[in-house]
C-alpha cells in the first residue's frame, strides 16, 4: 500500500497537481473581446424591442380610448417594426462565414474572372 502524499502539490501516484479552471476567453483576449462586443449587441436589441413594444402598446392604448376608428397604430407599428427586423438581421449577418462559404464565393470569383476550377489546373 502506498503513503499518502505529504504536501498539498505533491502529485498523487503519478497524476499532476490540479490546475485551476481558466477558461478559454482568458487565454485568447482577441476572442474575448469579441464575445463581449456579441454579449453588447444581443443587450442593445433587445432594449430596442422592448422600447417598440412597450411604445406600440401605450399607442394601441390611446387607439382604444379615442373611439377605435381606423386602426392608425399599425403605420408607426409598420415603419419602426422594419427597423426592429433590420436591427435583428444585422445579429445573424455578423457570423463568421463557415468553409463551405468560403469555397463557393472563390469558386464564383474564379468563374466571373475565367480561372479554372482548380488553381494547379
Amino acid at each position: 500500500m502506498s503513503q499518502p502524499p505529504q504536501g498539498p502539490h505533491e502529485p498523487v501516484e503519478g497524476n499532476l497537481p490540479l490546475q485551476p479552471y481558466r477558461p478559454h476567453t482568458e487565454l485568447d483576449p482577441e476572442m474575448r473581446e469579441r464575445a463581449l462586443q456579441r454579449l453588447q449587441q444581443r443587450k442593445e436589441f433587445l432594449q430596442h424591442l422592448s422600447v417598440y413594444v412597450i411604445i406600440m402598446t401605450l399607442l394601441t392604448a390611446i387607439w382604444l380610448v379615442s373611439g377605435m376608428g381606423y386602426y392608425w397604430p399599425i403605420w408607426p407599428m409598420m415603419g419602426w417594426g422594419v427597423g426592429v427586423a433590420i436591427h435583428a438581421s444585422t445579429l445573424r449577418l455578423d457570423r463568421e462565414p463557415t468553409e463551405a462559404q468560403i469555397a463557393e464565393e472563390a469558386a464564383r470569383l474564379r468563374k466571373r474572372l475565367g480561372r479554372p476550377d482548380h488553381p494547379e489546373d
